[in-house]
């Protein structure tokens, strides 16, 4: 037979019990509300993507995007918490070598300085092209598995070593945000420090291009 003491004492360890268990079932509920309000806001994100994709009937493209794109193409610099900003100016006029329009979007920094900003490959592939443009100045391009073009442009110059046929993986260093280009090579000033960043994919042996705006969107509330 139990004491009174004893049975107190087994009384007080199921009450802790049951409080444990009730504050344990709290918590998970809580950390289970907040993976599905993530989740939520990132399905959101990629129904924007593929609602972008299909505006320029680019549907297919919406796998393999999500399957090789592993990372913004900006990465934070030292000491800012925020480095750059963007806006949707796909498609936008441009001037300089003959009336054209824009085929990407410009990643602004906050800081004009040159060689400030790392730019990183967003994807593994081969380094197809490499060296200067006189449009894109001192330009990168990643050719993924899928066949996708990944077009870095306006370096300030490249990540040591980086030589065209290379591959790299998902955050590979390609170079530092700069304002190279329009003009002959080493052509600086020209613009404001920026990284243009461009997708181009073929359709039908016809090498196009596709609004990156959404899915620059995605990876920067994900993929940063």
């Amino acid at each position: 037979m139990r004491t009174k003491k004893q049975w107190r004492y087994v009384r007080y360890l199921r009450i802790i019990l049951w409080v444990s268990v009730l504050f344990l079932m709290l918590f998970l509920d809580v950390r289970c509300a907040g993976y599905i309000v993530t989740w939520q806001q990132e399905m959101e994100q990629v129904c924007q993507v593929q609602q972008g994709l299909q505006k320029q009937n680019a549907e297919r493209l919406l796998r393999p995007l999500l399957e090789e794109v592993e990372c913004f193409p900006v990465q934070r610099a030292k000491g800012q918490s925020v480095s750059w900003g963007f806006d949707d100016g796909y498609g936008e006029g441009r001037s300089y070598g003959g009336r054209r329009s824009h085929e990407g979007i410009d990643i602004m920094p906050v800081s004009d300085d040159r060689k400030q900003i790392p730019i990183r490959s967003v994807s593994d592939g081969v380094v197809e092209q490499l060296g200067w443009l006189e449009l894109g100045g001192y330009r990168v391009g990643i050719r993924t598995k899928s066949g996708l073009y990944f077009y870095y442009a306006h370096l300030e110059e490249y990540a040591p070593g980086l030589q065209k046929g290379d591959r790299v993986q998902a955050g590979a260093l390609l170079g530092y945000m700069g304002d190279t280009g329009y003009g002959p090579e080493g052509t600086r000033g020209k613009f404001p420090v920026h990284l243009h960043f461009g997708i181009y994919y073929d359709k039908d042996g016809e090498e196009c291009t596709v609004n990156p705006y959404y899915l620059l969107q995605y990876l920067e509330k994900n993929k940063v």
